[in-house]
């Protein structure tokens, strides 16, 4: 019963706190992140697929979809997430709120499983110092607040531990099973988080040495686990070129790959991303744990997953700070481990009480998500004004804010979005990867606009007019041929790129019927009709 009343215990807290979180979380359409734009369409794409039953012919309506929403990144990305959304979308609608109660309820997986895992060597309450503190932790609750992958990998990543945990501490290679099942559904959130496969194998070859190619049951996991993976691996090396670029050299790298600065990267991003109150206590916890291996539980354990996790992440030569949350695990069971172990009962409980509250404080209060809105309300006014069946022409920075949003309008699915950057440009994913300009003259373009039944452009001022053709485009929004209908605010706590869109009417003659169009994906290598 006691065990069962600290169950609840855990599970209370930890909802009362991702509850405060979620509050402060953006909603309304308003993202900042691309990337978190584009996983809530991709959730919107497997809920329309399952919806409407394409089987005949999905490839087609993938492209089909692509067409009208030019933000899908389907094949992009590990596809699990998007398939655990969809449900949600099929019941309660497609919204920016609905796709982050699914990652939210990843976050809460995520805390309990930090729980148990802690309670494998820790009291109740020390274990819950440490979920909180997962859960708090500024890097953490900044990509736990954004419908983005890192969270709900990380849940699947805890909990293959606690099962890999309960195998070394009973032998039952049941267990041994499951860790790797929930790997394996981790790596198909986020794919990098298969470093960890390699701090299991060398925990294992520490323990059993040669023993443990004696084993039938490793090789049938291994296998099993190679086997599960295939899907995403060969579907990251067909469709996921800018994320094996990002691994193996962008032009636009914070940090050469092999230089000092590249290897202190990820060290110099520790303050910010636990706090200086965790941090300093995680260090003290460090020097203790290498002071005294033996007393730490499973030090091999902590010490291979940092050092693993740091190398593998440091060879990638696109530096971001969420790249590395995984990497905070081991250091705040360390900081936790540390005060329980050094301090009286009492003390101890009253420092890690200071702990959490300091590093919630921290996140709460000084590390907001940013934001950018407005992005709704420019789709508020196209809904309004478009007619059935148009085509909306979008320049901006944020085009899966834009598209999203005008997804998420179930009145509207008549509508379609044209990019400028994919009939102006060539370029893959970023433009540090490469962009080519097309020769369009503005006389083409503007024709270009009528013939694709284009009556709205929904335009951000001076968006890449750094390129001869994003000149030419802005310089024929302000032709005769167009009259600005509105101008919106984008409203956001940080610096953005943006501060207003251009809402624009287009008095030519346009087309009723669009002629037909080829749009480039040099992402997959290939080209398909935009209408």
């Amino acid at each position: 019963m006691k065990r069962r009343s600290s169950w609840w215990l855990a599970s209370a807290v930890l909802v009362a706190v991702l509850a405060l979180l979620y509050w402060q979380s953006p909603r309304g359409g308003a993202f900042w992140w691309s990337d978190a734009a584009r996983h809530a369409l991709n959730s919107a794409f497997v809920a329309d697929l399952l919806r409407d039953r394409p089987w005949q012919d999905p490839v087609g309506y993938a492209y089909h979809y692509y067409a009208q929403y030019p933000a899908l990144t389907i094949l992009f990305y590990p596809p699990l997430l998007y398939a655990l959304t969809a449900p949600f979308y099929l019941l309660f609608g497609v919204s920016h709120e609905v796709a982050l109660l699914v990652v939210f309820l990843h976050y809460f997986a995520f805390g309990l499983g930090c729980w148990r895992l802690a309670r494998c060597w820790l009291a109740p309450l020390p274990a819950l110092a440490f979920a909180l503190l997962m859960v708090l932790m500024p890097e953490i609750a900044l990509w736990g607040r954004q419908v983005m992958t890192e969270v709900p990998a990380y849940a699947f990543l805890v909990w293959s531990l606690v099962a890999f945990v309960e195998h070394r501490r009973s032998g039952r290679i049941g267990w041994l099973y499951l860790s790797a099942a929930l790997l394996v559904l981790a790596m198909n959130t986020k794919l990098t988080v298969g470093f960890v496969s390699l701090v299991y194998l060398a925990v294992l070859a520490r323990d059993q040495g040669l023993g443990l190619l004696r084993r039938g049951h490793h090789w049938a996991i291994a296998a099993l686990t190679l086997a599960a993976l295939v899907p995403v691996v060969l579907m990251t090396l067909k469709f996921g070129q800018a994320n094996l670029q990002s691994v193996a050299g962008v032009a636009d790298a914070v940090a050469p790959r092999w230089s000092v600065q590249g290897w202190l990267w990820y060290l110099r991003q520790l303050p910010s991303q636990m706090g200086w109150p965790l941090l300093a206590t995680a260090l003290w916890g460090v020097w203790r744990a290498w002071r005294q291996r033996a007393v730490l539980p499973w030090w091999g354990l902590w010490l291979s997953w940092f050092v693993l996790g740091y190398v593998f992440f440091s060879l990638i030569d696109l530096k971001e700070a969420r790249h590395s949350v995984f990497l905070l695990l081991p250091l705040a069971f360390v900081a936790v481990w540390a005060v329980q172990d050094a301090l009286p009962a009492l003390s101890g409980q009253a420092a890690l009480l200071a702990l959490v509250l300091s590093t919630g404080a921290i996140t709460l209060w000084w590390r907001p998500v940013p934001y950018v809105d407005g992005y709704a309300r420019v789709v508020d006014q196209i809904a309004r004004l478009a007619p059935r069946h148009s085509v909306v022409l979008f320049s901006g920075y944020r085009d899966g804010s834009f598209i999203f949003n005008l997804r998420a309008r179930e009145d509207r699915r008549d509508l379609s979005v044209l990019r400028a950057d994919k009939i102006l440009l060539r370029l893959s994913v970023r433009r540090e990867l490469g962009v080519q300009e097309k020769s369009l003259s503005e006389e083409e373009l503007g024709q270009l606009l009528n013939d694709q039944g284009v009556h709205y452009v929904v335009m951000q001022p001076g968006f890449w007019t750094d390129l001869e053709a994003m000149r030419r485009f802005e310089h024929l929004m302000a032709s005769p041929q167009f009259e600005e209908v509105a101008r919106i605010p984008t409203p956001a706590n940080h610096h953005a790129h943006e501060t207003e869109l251009v809402i624009l009417r287009n008095k030519g003659p346009v087309n009723p019927t669009p002629k037909p169009l080829n749009i480039e994906l040099k992402m997959i290598g290939r080209t398909i009709p935009a209408n």
